[in-house]
């Protein structure tokens, strides 16, 4: 039983490995988002802005990288445009100094917001040109084909052991 449970364990993880080769390769094949970055664009040339009250309560994140720990602070922010409540999202590598900030946003749509425009925009520029989800699918695609051989071996074993088992059993009655 113990020898099935482990079989499907490593069908589990094959299968987790093709799902971020897809989702990695999806991303690569979807690139920049066209209608996001038409909005950002929009956002740049209407130069519509108000004032965004940040959230007191916010959570810090800390990733070590090569050992080094780097903190990041996610808010959430509010604002109003005609008397209508809206509300956004922003990480930080650093705390905010006060507690307001500029937003911008589409006339026609507030809730498409940001306090970053130009950077937003070209961040998602620069998802047409990135390749590392690329990468990172082959990376995901070359790892579950090697795992994939390893679970067909050990399936061989398996069974070939089974057989023996049965020949041995048949001979001895």
């Amino acid at each position: 039983m113990k020898e099935v449970f482990e079989k499907l364990v490593q069908l589990g993880m094959i299968a987790l490995c093709l799902v971020f080769c897809q989702t990695c390769t999806n991303d690569y094949i979807k690139g920049g988002d066209n209608k996001v970055i038409s909005n950002y664009q929009k956002i740049i040339s209407e130069n519509t802005f108000t004032t965004a009250t940040f959230s007191p309560i916010y959570k810090e994140n800390i990733i070590k990288i090569a050992g080094l720990p780097i903190k990041t602070y996610d808010f959430e922010y509010f604002f109003e445009v005609d008397n209508q409540h809206y509300e956004g999202k922003e990480t930080f590598s650093k705390l905010p100094k006060g507690s307001q900030a500029k937003v911008f946003y589409l006339k026609e749509n507030p809730n498409f917001n940001t306090l970053n425009p130009q950077s937003d925009l070209k961040a998602e520029i620069d998802k047409n040109n990135a390749t590392g989800n690329l990468y990172w699918g082959i990376f995901w695609g070359i790892l579950s084909l090697i795992m994939l051989g390893g679970f067909i071996m050990n399936i061989r074993e398996f069974i070939n052991k089974r057989k023996l088992e049965d020949q041995n059993l048949s001979t001895d009655s």
